[in-house]
């Protein structure tokens, strides 16, 4: 069975606490088995929304616009994989002192709602993963409200680029935790110890069937 690692975006699944203390969280488990199929059988959900397509689309044009907001010349995405024993990714974007990442909002209410909210859980332990796999401290989470192309919208484009740009980044400034990567670390462990078990009644569940 291939060594588990975490992905950066999937960081928050086996995070989560379980009800009872040193255990896996219900949410926890239900990744690991989806992991697990995927492994065996090469399959893997594709999640698919416009939310999603839009952010894919533009992701380019969102890295551009945020480079020009903060005075970088020559961003450009980063196409390096990152990994270590125990996590992997690909961040946005790179830079000497700090990484970026880029998130494109659907829609005027949905910008407006990370502008007013915290920062989201799920991307905080995905901006956490990069710096630790980069060595980087600093991170920055950038909001971009852009033009949502026909080709995602069933065929009608809407058309946010007539309004500053200004009123249409939100970027959130977020420090390594020092202390998280040890925890990281414990609960992948744990992932695998549970991994293991699981792969056992697996084959052995298979084996019986097949003795009988």
């Amino acid at each position: 069975m291939q060594n588990f690692k975490i992905r950066a975006s999937q960081l928050s699944k086996i995070m989560s606490n379980a009800k009872v203390k040193g255990e896996l969280s219900a949410g926890c488990t239900t990744y690991l088995k989806d992991w697990y199929a995927e492994k065996m059988f090469g399959e893997r959900d594709e999640i698919r929304s416009k939310y999603l397509d839009k952010g894919n689309w533009c992701e380019n044009e969102a890295i551009e616009e945020v480079g020009n907001y903060l005075n970088i010349f020559g961003i450009c995405k980063n196409n390096t994989f990152y990994e270590n024993d125990y996590i992997t990714g690909t961040p946005d974007v790179v830079e000497s002192d700090f990484i970026i990442d880029t998130k494109c909002s659907w829609d005027g209410k949905t910008f407006l709602d990370t502008v007013t909210s915290e920062i989201n859980k799920d991307y905080w332990y995905q901006l956490q993963s990069y710096m630790i796999l980069t060595g980087l401290s600093k991170a920055k989470l950038a909001y971009v409200l852009l033009d949502t192309p026909s080709d995602v919208n069933f065929g009608i484009e809407v058309i946010y680029s007539n309004i500053p740009i200004e009123n249409r980044i939100c970027i959130n400034d977020i420090d390594l935790d020092l202390e998280l990567e040890n925890l990281i670390k414990e609960k992948v462990l744990k992932c695998r110890e549970w991994l293991i078990n699981y792969d056992s009644l697996i084959k052995s569940n298979l084996t019986q069937k097949i003795q009988s």
